[in-house]
């Protein structure tokens, strides 16, 4: 059946992403073209009459099937991967710290609620080990691995030059405000939790001593927030997007949520990992997130600092007043960027065929996302401490 189009036009199009660098489209178009995995979709729309589906050429059938089909494919996969991640957090949680106490390693290590001590010098560079193995065996090896079974082009897993330099100048004021927000509303969130005789103290956050101080500076605010971004709103991210920007947002911010473990910080994180998700697609670069995550942890361990580590009767106004400056500096960087610059911070969806409740039905029946999903629940509800 022919037509006045130009073979490919339409599929070069669906395969173009606004937001990204040329580079980057290039690198997906080649990809999805070239390498015949199960995970992918992309079609030329001819409503009245054929629509062009990956291996299997021009059909006659509604897009939105295929697309579920390869949408459930990957939830399987990424399913896998977040199995995966779940046992490595519980093996160097709950498993590991007890053998090697019992080995007679001075520690008490326990990777969720982040209790730790020990009264030897060398229990600091044991738990900063502990830290750093299950970061790499828990992220960064499922999602090399992900990379490698998919043969996903490092420039399409891992964008980092910035298309949209106003939004990303914008990017640490912008992180200081979420910071401030988000923490203001998680003092209402405490007191909701403080009524149900849930603990929500924070002062576990504080480093005890000088060796812990570098700790805290190296591992907590500088590794970990690096590799998280790497992984999901890297590798994660960018591979759920073909189902749609919104959904890949949505999805990321629930799973960089949800591994923490922790009903006190699930909200906060839920927030903040949106935000920068956000920042990262409509700027086109890893690297903006990966900056945002970084200020926003230094943000919250300096309030935690001033609150739980200075002397009670200053703790308060100088809890107040730090978050009283990163919210005006946020604010004032707002206004100004708005008002010159509002065009650069709007972002339009990417379409999809499925809608977003069938998505999340679709992910709520795939075996292994609710595998994941059952053992995030049983360790964040373990590790939930009351009061008294």
């Amino acid at each position: 059946m022919k037509t006045n189009e130009k073979p490919g036009t339409q599929a070069e199009d669906k395969l173009r992403w606004k937001y990204q660098d040329k580079e980057y489209n290039e690198n997906f178009k080649e990809w999805r073209k070239e390498k015949q995995d199960s995970v992918g979709f992309y079609y030329v729309p001819h409503p009245d009459r054929f629509t062009y589906q990956d291996r299997l050429g021009f059909i006659n059938d509604y897009p939105e099937a295929h697309e579920a089909k390869a949408y459930r494919k990957m939830l399987v996969m990424l399913g896998m991967v977040l199995v995966y991640r779940a046992a490595v957090d519980i093996l160097f949680g709950y498993v590991l710290p007890p053998v090697m106490e019992k080995m007679g390693f001075d520690i008490h290590y326990t990777f969720f609620s982040g209790e730790r001590y020990g009264s030897k010098t060398g229990s600091s560079a044991i738990m900063t080990v502990l830290d750093i193995s299950s970061q790499i065996l828990g992220r960064v090896v499922p999602t090399a691995l992900l990379i490698k079974q998919m043969e996903i082009p490092f420039k399409v897993m891992l964008p980092m030059r910035v298309t949209n330099k106003r939004m990303f100048k914008f990017s640490v004021p912008a992180a200081l405000l979420t910071a401030g927000v988000c923490s203001v509303m998680c003092y209402f969130f405490f007191i909701l939790l403080s009524g149900l005789g849930i603990d929500t103290s924070m002062e576990k956050m504080l480093p005890a001593g000088a060796g812990q101080v570098v700790y805290t500076i190296l591992v907590q605010i500088l590794i970990v927030p690096i590799i998280s971004e790497i992984c999901t709103h890297g590798v994660i991210m960018q591979l759920v997007r073909q189902f749609g920007d919104g959904t890949a947002l949505v999805f990321t911010s629930l799973i960089i949520s949800a591994s923490g473990y922790d009903i006190t910080t699930f909200m906060f994180t839920a927030a903040i990992s949106f935000v920068t998700g956000y920042f990262i697609i409509r700027t086109g670069s890893v690297l903006t997130g990966i900056i945002m995550r970084v200020t926003i942890t230094a943000c919250c361990y300096g309030l935690c600092f001033l609150y739980y580590g200075t002397d009670p009767v200053y703790s308060s106004v100088l809890t107040e007043a730090f978050l009283f400056v990163i919210i005006v500096i946020g604010l004032a960087a707002s206004v100004r960027f708005f008002y010159f610059h509002s065009d650069s911070f709007a972002m339009t969806i990417r379409p999809s065929y499925m809608s977003f409740g069938r998505k999340v039905l679709e992910a709520a029946t795939s075996i292994p996302v609710v595998i994941w999903f059952t053992l995030t629940f049983i360790v964040t509800a373990f590790n939930i401490r009351f009061s008294g």
